[in-house]
């Protein structure tokens, strides 16, 4: 069965696009089969997988049919996933850009993911796929939501982080994305960039309230981090250390949760993350 999560936050800075890199890494190294879809034009989780479709067509139609643009817009398949550390990866483009405003133009196309991953479901050769999006409450934000199972929120240990979680918490079990995927549903956060003071601490004790539970916490590395981002490496791959572990506990936990709710409950529905 293919389980699909969206990795998301409107809130910036907050360690998204990273997650989604280790956490798929991670993923990989247990031995799952992982299909990462970038849905954020600003394209950093591609570049911080070594890949950048930008620099490697000169033409915008060449960039924009790499990624989920055409299978979005019903011109075209998804593309041909790139292999990159055992990770199956759908890229991104700044001329994903031009994506939301075709989705303004034309609302009924926010469906468009969850359709064109419907054989990836159906043929069982992904356990996971996980989908990267922009940080905005936008129609992006909502093409990916809908083509998910799942949704999974980088939260910092900080008022803007609790803020941002709290708010996408709310409207995916009781607002605007629950009534339009009503199977759409909240896993445990993971704590993001933690510094080690009293203050993050009391945050993370909110956070770990608030949702019942978390997936892990990341320390805040600022040695490591902007070094896998450079050298275009997930953190699991890179760091042999804590920081390595951190990941790859996190990895566990997701899918000791995952598998968990995909169990089906007594009376033939299915648990609750």
């Amino acid at each position: 069965m293919t389980l699909i999560t969206t990795i998301h936050s409107y809130a910036g800075g907050v360690a998204k696009s990273a997650t989604a890199r280790d956490l798929s890494a991670a993923l990989v190294l247990l031995g799952q089969r992982v299909l990462l879809i970038d849905a954020d034009h600003q394209a950093d989780l591609s570049v911080s997988l070594g890949v950048d479709i930008d620099e490697q067509y000169a033409s915008a139609d060449d960039s924009f049919g790499q990624t989920i643009g055409p299978a979005v817009l019903g011109t075209g398949p998804l593309p041909a996933p790139r292999e990159v550390y055992g990770i199956e990866l759908i890229p991104s483009s700044i001329t994903l850009y031009n994506l939301e405003k075709e989705l303004k133009a034309d609302v009924s196309m926010v469906v468009g993911l969850r359709y064109a991953l419907d054989d990836y479901r159906a043929g069982g050769q992904y356990d996971h796929i996980l989908i990267d999006t922009n940080p905005t409450l936008g129609d992006m934000a909502t093409l990916a939501l809908l083509a998910a199972d799942r949704v999974l929120l980088p939260i910092p240990p900080n008022r803007k982080g609790l803020r941002a979680g709290n708010f996408i918490k709310s409207r995916v079990e009781k607002g605007h994305y629950q009534r339009l995927n009503p199977g759409l549903s909240v896993l445990p956060p993971v704590i993001t960039q933690a510094p080690n003071t009293n203050l993050a601490r009391q945050y993370a004790a909110e956070i770990n309230e608030l949702f019942g539970g978390t997936l892990g916490l990341i320390k805040q590395r600022p040695g490591l981090y902007p070094l896998a981002m450079e050298r275009g490496i997930p953190v699991p791959l890179l760091d042999s250390s804590d920081g390595r572990a951190e990941v790859m506990s996190v990895a566990a936990r997701f899918l000791e949760v995952v598998q968990l709710s995909a169990q089906p409950a007594p009376g033939g529905a299915k648990r609750g993350a």
